[in-house]
């Protein structure tokens, strides 16, 4: 089953383990996220279509919004997963930046509706209050390669890998808007990023070191 395909009436109930039946829920708010929109997902909407009690749900999730905060974690995990697994064992710092740069791409182009929308709808709620919280594994994560590799301190690093962060958010909304082919985004996309961070970083160097 992929979400981008699958309605909500596609999900059967089945006798799951506490863990599973949390992931089946989140399933099935997705599906209806992309099925009937965002202002559909009510705990109401997930108990009919997953086949089980409103309490249950509730049993899961304080409402329909922690529900798609879940959501939103979850994409974002995959995310992080696939950045780390792409950049394993690769020991150029510029390479690294450009697998991350695809694997982003990679993942907007196959579940980027869903996440769209999410970033979209949650903004403002309770996403804009936690979201230093949320975004906290992709700083840390580019944080500590560009100490290592531009011998800088690490609020600056902070900074860079932050604006990295925005700068990819906007081309994944554009492949998303299908603005430009993926080919040309992801190009433009490692050029931009990749010439923003030695900019930066090596400023920052020489001005700490002159």
């Amino acid at each position: 089953m992929t979400l981008a395909t699958a309605g909500p009436e596609t999900i059967k109930p089945r006798r799951l383990p506490a863990g599973q039946r949390r992931e089946h829920l989140l399933d099935v708010g997705a599906a209806i996220i992309l099925d009937s929109g965002f202002e559909s997902l009510t705990m109401e909407a997930v108990a009919q279509h997953a086949g089980v009690s409103k309490g249950l749900g509730y049993a899961y999730f304080e409402n329909a919004e922690e529900l798609a905060l879940a959501l939103y974690d979850r994409e974002m995990a995959e995310f992080y997963r696939c950045v780390e697994a792409v950049t394993a064992g690769c020991e150029s710092f510029d390479e690294r930046v450009r697998r991350s740069v695809r694997a982003h791409l990679n993942l907007i182009a196959e579940r980027g509706v869903l996440f769209v929308i999410l970033q979209t709808k949650l903004s403002g709620r309770k996403l804009k209050r936690t979201v230093r919280q949320r975004l906290a594994p992709f700083i840390d994560f580019w944080s500590r390669q560009m100490e290592q590799e531009f011998a800088v301190d690490r609020a600056t690093a902070d900074t860079v890998a932050s604006a990295m962060l925005s700068a990819a958010d906007i081309f994944g909304r554009a492949l998303h808007a299908k603005r430009l082919a993926k080919r040309e985004i992801e190009a433009l996309s490692c050029e931009f990023v990749l010439a923003g961070i030695h900019a930066a970083l090596e400023s920052a160097r020489r001005r700490r070191n002159p």
